[in-house]
């Protein structure tokens, strides 16, 4: 009896700990959307293999797009870095949008945000 309550207890805590891991829809959708630049992979694999530890959030803007957030930790140019990286989706197109980026807080210029896709791109393995 106290083997099953045990057994029970495990699988209630591994349902609830997987379930506050799931990512919305939207990101879901971002993750399996390609930049135009880099169309052999996917948005997920380039950040997995430039951000060990990526965290993803998101949430609705005032003028009604959807923001996704993804923070890391990354090498660029020689650089480690504490990374954000700032997504719109504009559900009426169904289109995404790099719209920020900052290294240690500091916002980077849209040239950057092209150079980085590049390098992702160049560099996945």
């Amino acid at each position: 009896m106290m083997f099953r309550s045990f057994v029970a207890a495990v699988l209630l805590f591994v349902a609830s700990a997987t379930t506050c891991f799931a990512y919305s829809d939207e990101i879901e959708w971002l993750r399996n959307q390609s930049f135009k630049a880099c169309q052999n992979y996917y948005v997920w694999r380039l950040i997995d293999n430039y951000f060990p530890d990526a965290r993803w959030d998101s949430g609705w803007s005032d003028e009604g797009d959807y923001i996704v957030n993804i923070r890391g930790g990354m090498s660029f140019k020689g650089q480690n870095v504490k990374a954000l990286l700032q997504f719109t989706i504009d559900p009426k197109r169904g289109k995404f949008d790099m719209n920020a980026l900052e290294f240690n807080g500091h916002p980077q210029s849209k040239e950057m945000r092209v150079e980085l896709i590049k390098a992702m791109c160049q560099d996945v393995r």
